[in-house]
């Protein structure tokens, strides 16, 4: 789970997020959602991101633990965010993946796939990469969503990208991992 210093947090199946001295392990503070939290959160500038089965990707603040936005999907959120500046992106179960406003939640833009997301994105070079269920590998644009390319695969693509020089690498379904092209999302192998 992601830290700060002297923190760690982590969600769990029983509603809660939970933020624990490292040290110790004594509580620091529970928030708590209104289902199972199997996205891991995700800290930046003091605020920590996550989603929830409750259909909601929230910001809490870190040092109180206290709900500072909280923006309804349509489905839950198994997808673990990612911010980059102030910018979160995180897929979900409704089928599309979000570009949020770090400071208020404010929707930035949404793109729809063709099944849900649970693939956790990753943002490199202003492009956002995920995976979803519809059996495809994603490419969009990380200022506006606008779909770059995609590749298909023969099964579901649940799995979160890794992009090491100008690659995605990304596990599907199919018993396969794929190195794919930043660029276009040509087969590599």
């Amino acid at each position: 789970p992601p830290g700060r210093d002297g923190t760690v947090f982590g969600g769990s199946y029983d509603d809660n997020v939970y933020a624990l001295d490292v040290a110790a392990g004594e509580r620091e503070w529970v928030f708590g959602t209104t289902n199972r939290v199997v996205s891991s959160p995700t800290v930046a500038n003091g605020t920590l991101f996550v989603g929830s089965d409750d259909d909601s990707v929230y910001a809490v603040d870190t040092e109180t633990g206290e709900q500072r936005w909280r923006f309804e999907t349509g489905a839950a959120v198994r997808s673990s965010p990612t911010v980059v500046g102030d910018t979160v992106y995180v897929g979900s179960d409704d089928n599309y993946v979000y570009a949020l406003s770090t400071a208020d939640g404010t929707e930035r833009w949404s793109v729809e796939t063709g099944d849900w997301v649970t693939s956790s994105p990753v943002v490199v070079d202003e492009m956002v990469y995920v995976g979803s269920n519809d059996n495809h590998v994603y490419a969009l644009s990380a200022v506006d969503g606008t779909e770059q390319w995609s590749f298909e695969t023969e099964s579901a693509v649940d799995s979160s990208p890794t992009v090491v020089n100008k690659t995605v690498y990304i596990g599907s379904n199919d018993n396969h991992i794929y190195a794919l092209s930043a660029a276009d999302g040509t087969e590599q192998w």
